[in-house]
């Protein structure tokens, strides 16, 4: 089982729809996935088409000391080969009783239960903000996938990614892709941009091929829908990004 998180500190990055639509791309591989959306915004959640009135139990549940509940509770049916993990209260799982209460080491127990399911891809949208949820994350996955919108703010402050792995004694080799998105290749900017993306890395293969900025992205997440279900130009895009996941994550 491969475990994935999907992070940038930054918000606006697109990141939850990077996580749903290759979570939903390696189920159409013919992989089964898991999506734990750790997101306070519920954004993977909503990008697939679930409610909060589509679950009963979520992340929150499975952490919960007080009335504990089994990880296979809180788990529902996405899209065929994709479940997700939904969540709630994000904000309380980071307030200072959850801090006191080692939330880290009460993550990492938790997420172990998937171990015993046969899954073959675990990705975690991470929510954008350091917290100790995240800090547990990265200790916790094999990878970390990183999208990056190409603008200039956003293409210079994506190292500070190192910086957060120092400060966890976690090593720079488990960042496995960096992913350019909303991408224009119309303009110089966003040229010049890719390529300091390219010259800032260095590794050959860490950085994919960008994703275009698209209308249709935006409005596939809206209407609950993912690429694969709605823009085909933009799935292809994706399947390329898929590709070099599945060579460079073992």
């Amino acid at each position: 089982m491969k475990k994935i998180a999907v992070l940038n500190n930054k918000g606006g990055v697109g990141k939850s729809t990077v996580a749903v639509q290759l979570s939903h791309g390696l189920a159409k591989l013919g992989f089964k996935v898991i999506l734990v959306d750790l997101d306070g915004q519920n954004d993977s959640s909503l990008f697939l088409g679930i409610q909060e009135a589509d679950y009963k139990k979520t992340f929150f549940d499975l952490i919960n000391r007080r009335d504990p509940v089994t990880i296979d509770e809180c788990i529902i049916e996405a899209r065929e080969g994709l479940d997700l993990l939904p969540n709630s209260h994000i904000e309380e799982i980071n307030s200072e009783f959850y801090r006191e209460a080692r939330i880290d080491l009460v993550l990492s127990e938790k997420l172990q239960g998937l171990e015993e399911m046969d899954y073959d891809y675990v990705i975690v949208d991470c929510g954008p903000q350091r917290t100790k949820i995240n800090d547990a994350v990265l200790c916790y996955v094999d990878s970390i996938i990183m999208p990056v919108q190409v603008e200039a703010a956003a293409v210079r402050a994506c190292g500070s990614i190192y910086e957060y792995l120092s400060d966890l004694r976690l090593t720079p080799d488990k960042i496995a892709l960096i992913i350019p998105n909303m991408y224009d290749k119309r303009t110089k900017d966003a040229k010049e941009n890719l390529m300091f993306l390219h010259e800032f890395f260095g590794d050959e293969g860490l950085v994919t091929e960008p994703i275009n900025r698209r209308v249709k992205i935006t409005e596939a997440g809206k209407m609950g829908k993912t690429v694969f279900e709605y823009d085909q130009e933009a799935a292809q895009q994706f399947f390329k990004v898929l590709e070099r996941l599945v060579e460079r994550v073992v």
